[in-house]
């Protein structure tokens, strides 16, 4: 395409001043298809390299995805392995702390018991002292008996 030729494909403008034609491009479809098909000629090469990454990276994701999904089958295998003992170490420590529980309970149990044998001593002294001076008064002939406390 000559230079004289590309100046052609613009219209004449005017002046500056009032106001006149703006200058467009020609619509020429055949000029312009005839002056893109070597630009276009010289990057086939380049589409083509980059379908081939496009390709490649596909493939490498695909490649990727697959292992992600062996490595989560084998994560769930390894858990579901190891499952039955991380349940029974749960019960161990649930169950230590119920003992321990249990022992701080049984050990206020024991206090209490200790202290209400150790009242139901004194009681059942002072109760039998009691019994036994109503049986004295009541062989004595009193008409007054004992007050229990």
């Amino acid at each position: 395409m000559a230079l004289s030729d590309l100046l052609q494909r613009l219209r004449p403008a005017g002046a500056p001043g009032a106001a006149a034609p703006v200058a467009v491009p020609a619509e020429e479809e055949d000029a312009a298809a005839a002056e893109l098909s070597p630009v276009f000629a010289a990057l086939e090469p380049v589409v083509a390299e980059c379908e081939a990454i496009r390709s490649s990276a596909q493939q490498a994701v695909s490649d990727e995805l697959a292992q992600a999904r062996r490595d989560a089958e084998a994560m769930v295998a390894d858990a579901l392995s190891r499952a039955p003992a991380e349940r029974a170490a749960a019960a161990a420590r649930i169950h230590r702390s119920g003992d321990a529980a249990a022992d701080a309970l049984r050990a206020e149990a024991d206090t209490t018991a200790a202290r209400l044998r150790a009242e139901g001593g004194r009681r059942l002294a002072e109760l039998t002292d009691l019994v036994m001076a109503n049986l004295r008064a009541g062989l004595a002939g009193a008409d007054d008996p004992p007050k229990v406390p």
